[in-house]
């Protein structure tokens, strides 16, 4: 193979990587959003029906009986999961007031601003689904 020809291939081998690559930086926040978030209450509960159904091959009257059980315990699971996220967020402020104490003014501003940012660069997505809000107020030194 000559050199200009290997030189080819390998600029169109690089060219078809860099495609890939940013492909998929672009894709992977998309996917990620679509199939790795949790499944509603009502997905599960279906879910779960059909496979015991399909598992178990319930009658009608079995059907009916076993629904309502499936789907009061995805709402409560959906209930433990909202008060979860909800302590957890909390905590992270907490965290987020702390950090703030020990920093100087000016890292403390660019902390906010930074917060700022990821709260912004999540903003299409609010956590847990929270609607977004403005970040949550950091204290002063006490």
């Amino acid at each position: 193979m000559s050199k200009g020809r290997s030189g080819r291939v390998i600029l169109y081998a690089l060219l078809i990587f860099l495609a890939g690559a940013v492909t998929g930086v672009l894709v992977a926040p998309m996917v990620g959003r679509t199939f790795m978030r949790p499944p509603r209450a009502e997905e599960m509960s279906h879910h779960m029906l059909e496979y015991l159904q399909s598992g178990l091959h319930l009658t009608d009257q079995q059907t009916a009986q076993i629904k309502p059980l499936i789907e009061k315990t995805g709402a409560d699971m959906e209930i433990i999961h909202h008060e979860t996220m909800k302590r957890v967020l909390a905590r992270i402020g907490q965290t987020h007031a702390q950090i703030s104490l020990l920093l100087t003014p000016e890292q403390k501003a660019k902390f906010i601003k930074m917060e700022a940012e990821r709260r912004e660069h999540f903003k299409h997505r609010p956590p847990f689904g929270e609607p977004p809000g403005p970040p949550p107020p950091t204290p002063g030194p006490q």
